[in-house]
């Protein structure tokens, strides 16, 4: 039962990306199903299924969003002004089950996650391994599109980011962020070959760093700039934090920035596409995200306490657009998750939201052992964070597994490693002192 609920766990994140980036209604029923079969298996286990503290702790801020959602759209408000004549927060009235299913299903791969996590020491490298299967997948996918001509995310005709590399992806920034988590798993699994010399280490583990430059070159066809970004900052926190043969973190520094600019002087070079976009930034008469995220903060200060609901989004941002900002386009995300966040839910909530996301990666991290695990766990978090910050992508269930799989397995160490712990010894069972006078 352990193997069948694990491999119903770990087959989403290959299948994710396959299934256009997992986010469409059907792509998503076929991973909660997997994830459902995947509890029902662990718990027809022999023995107790323990739940941690954690997870019936996530389950209560999943229930609250779902709650407060639901709340939104009943219609037990006051009437909202013009151009919402309605009695009613929420803009779409049952918008909320979309993201109550999303949430649930997050919140069950979480809970899978935990109970396999605390029978399955070796998650965390399965999981990276499973994450580099899936890039190499979509490696292979993007190469013969690019071979054969075709301009197609294997379901259908691309209509935009033609001539860029997205494999089954529609979008290649998810593309490009599911590249540069990859890179990093390979630098953490080259990192787990115990050696005795470098050159052993090359020698028996070389190939990861071989699959890590293959990404990186797709990464670059891909012309994602958010995606190498978050490459560049996921593998500068990791060879930063992990423990290596120069122990002088300032030299491990410098060496690292001087790695990091050598590797964005050879990307101008070799690909000239992805250089000019970064350069078509410094550029206003192209319509930049920064216009997309004046609209959101405008519409989030008319109602930064309520928000306006779930799946509003496209009406908000149309009706609060700036003069500079197309409002032909569908603008369903500001293109930036916490200024969604803060649309849909409202302010108060969003930094609840983020106080409990960071307060769960403290914890993850909090335990000393493992540091190379650590080390891939913030990177991980560091690159997630810009990600969250540049796009919506993150939010995909083919990016947000792999980080969400390894900071609950990371989590659940945590807390095994202080359940371990022998309590400390009270004055009954401690060693009487020696009577000198007798």
């Amino acid at each position: 039962m352990l193997r069948l609920s694990q491999t119903c766990l770990i087959a989403q994140i290959i299948l994710a990306p396959l299934l256009l980036g997992g986010l469409r209604p059907w792509a998503l029923a076929i991973l909660a199903i997997l994830t459902g079969i995947g509890v029902v298996a662990i718990c027809l286990r022999a023995g107790p299924v323990q739940i941690s503290k954690h997870v019936l702790y996530l389950w209560l801020g999943i229930g609250g969003l779902i709650g407060w959602s639901v709340l939104q759209s009943l219609a037990v408000w006051p009437l909202q002004a013009y151009p919402f004549n309605a009695p009613r927060i929420a803009l779409v009235p049952n918008g909320w089950l979309n993201m109550a299913f999303y949430l649930i299903w997050l919140g069950g791969v979480l809970t899978l996650t935990a109970l396999v996590a605390r029978m399955q020491s070796h998650l965390t490298v399965i999981v990276a391994r499973t994450l580099v299967v899936a890039c190499a997948l979509q490696v292979v996918l993007a190469t013969s599109a690019e071979l054969l001509g075709w301009q197609t995310t294997f379901w259908f005709a691309k209509q935009v980011h033609l001539g860029d590399w997205t494999g089954s992806f529609a979008n290649r920034n998810a593309f490009g962020t599911l590249m540069a988590f990859g890179i990093v798993a390979c630098l953490f699994l080259y990192h787990q070959t115990a050696a005795s010399s470098r050159g052993k280490r090359l020698d028996q583990a070389g190939g990861w760093l071989a699959l890590a430059m293959a990404f990186a070159a797709s990464l670059t066809q891909s012309h994602s700039r958010l995606g190498f970004a978050m490459a560049i900052v996921g593998c500068a926190l990791f060879v930063v934090l992990t423990p290596g043969e120069i122990t002088n973190r300032l030299k491990r520094l410098l060496l690292t920035a001087l790695g990091c600019i050598a590797i964005i002087g050879v990307v101008a070079v070799a690909s000239p596409e992805l250089w000019i976009r970064f350069i078509d930034l410094s550029r206003t008469d192209l319509i930049q995200r920064d216009d997309l995220w004046m609209t959101a903060l405008h519409a989030i200060s008319e109602r930064p306490i309520t928000g306006w609901g779930a799946d509003g989004i496209a009406v908000v941002i149309a009706h609060f657009a700036t003069p500079d900002l197309n409002a032909n386009a569908n603008w369903f995300s500001s293109h930036n998750l916490w200024l969604d966040s803060s649309l849909v839910f409202g302010v108060p909530t969003t930094l609840i939201l983020l106080a409990a996301i960071v307060i769960a990666f403290v914890a993850a991290i909090a335990n000393g052992k493992h540091r190379d695990t650590r080390a891939l766990l913030i990177a991980l978090l560091g690159m997630g964070l810009l990600g969250s910050v540049g796009d919506w992508v993150m939010v995909m269930p083919a990016l947000i597994l792999p980080v969400v799989m390894m900071a609950m397995t990371r989590l659940e160490a945590t807390f095994a490693t202080r359940r371990a712990r022998p309590a400390p010894l009270g004055r009954a069972a401690q060693s009487p002192v020696p009577d000198r006078a007798g």
